[in-house]
């Protein structure tokens, strides 16, 4: 039922939000006027974070396909709140914590200090999040994370004023360990199992690159900003709210059709639903739910005459 429009960039959303569309079917034909957006439960900001730690069960925000998972925390350490927040991500065979990051967030890009040579980009599915990167002879180096959303704006940029510091758990990998001179003194093997619960993490400041750290099934990763160059601990954190869908455009197609046009966000699931007495308690679906595979989803709807009036929401499913 839905069709997707191409459009490269990612858009995330989560919670009981809805976006109404009433349709009229006066005498003289067919006409259509947009609802304002309605909404049930918390749609933009973020969610009153339960004393109860936190789980991947409790994960709203996830992006990726596959039997494994892991989350990711993002800590600014700005005095914002919430001070941390996690998304989770999904995969099968071999993924990294570079990986992981390019998943979730909308850009990725890394720039190099030669001129000549090229910058990449990744895109990923939550638009209001933005990592940027710097390469270098010795890897790449984290610069800034931003997140924009609702009108708020959070970002922290490395090297001026503190660092991003990589924070792991769950995998297994060699590390050198070097004295203050840099002679080498031994090798020393990480190695701990993952966990769906936060109550069971043990940080460990990695001593690898993100794209050297293999996850595993329950592997955790924090960036968490390093202010005035000192780490701080990680805290708990938010589970964050993808955006809301919103309606687009409406419109006829012909005698017998309707097209709706909705943001969506990429790998989370909706259904259409609708019904013809906005106070009716319940809705009726219409086709089976969909996994939204860009930021704009067209939804064809066939037209029933004998209905003089019909609303249409798009809900986000868990």
């Amino acid at each position: 039922m839905p069709a997707s429009r191409a459009d490269p960039s990612g858009y995330r959303q989560n919670g009981v939000t809805l976006k109404y569309a009433l349709v009229v079917r006066p005498s003289f034909g067919w006409k259509t006027l947009l609802l304002p957006l309605l909404t049930f439960g918390l749609i933009l900001g973020h969610p009153t974070h339960s004393a109860a730690s936190t789980t991947f069960d409790s994960i709203k925000f996830w992006t990726g396909t596959g039997t494994n998972k892991a989350a990711m925390v993002i800590q600014w350490n700005d005095g914002g709140t919430p001070t941390s927040m996690v998304w989770g991500y999904r995969w099968n065979g071999t993924a990294t914590g570079f990986d992981m990051l390019c998943s979730i967030a909308g850009t990725t890009s890394i720039k190099n200090l030669d001129p000549q040579a090229n910058s990449f980009s990744y895109i990923g599915s939550d638009s209001r999040l933005a990592a940027s990167w710097t390469e270098f002879g010795f890897g790449n180096a984290l610069d800034s994370v931003v997140f924009s959303y609702g009108g708020n704006f959070r970002t922290r940029t490395d090297w001026t004023t503190g660092y991003w510091e990589y924070n792991v758990f769950g995998g297994q990998f060699d590390y050198d360990v070097y004295d203050s001179d840099w002679n080498y003194l031994e090798t020393i093997t990480y190695n701990l199992t993952g966990s769906y619960y936060y109550s069971g993490v043990e940080w460990f400041s990695s001593p690898i690159g993100s794209s050297h750290r293999n996850l595993i099934d329950g592997s955790w990763d924090a960036w968490s900003f390093a202010d005035n160059f000192v780490p701080v601990s990680i805290i708990d954190p938010t589970p964050t709210p993808p955006p809301p869908p919103t309606c687009k455009s409406i419109r006829k197609v012909s005698s017998a059709d309707l097209e709706i046009v909705f943001t969506t966000t990429i790998n989370i699931s909706y259904q259409l639903e609708s019904k013809n007495d906005l106070l009716a308690p319940t809705w009726t679906a219409i086709g089976e739910p969909w996994n939204a595979s860009s930021s704009e989803t067209v939804c064809a709807v066939l037209i029933n005459p004998q209905v003089e009036r019909q609303f249409f929401r798009l809900r986000q499913l868990p």
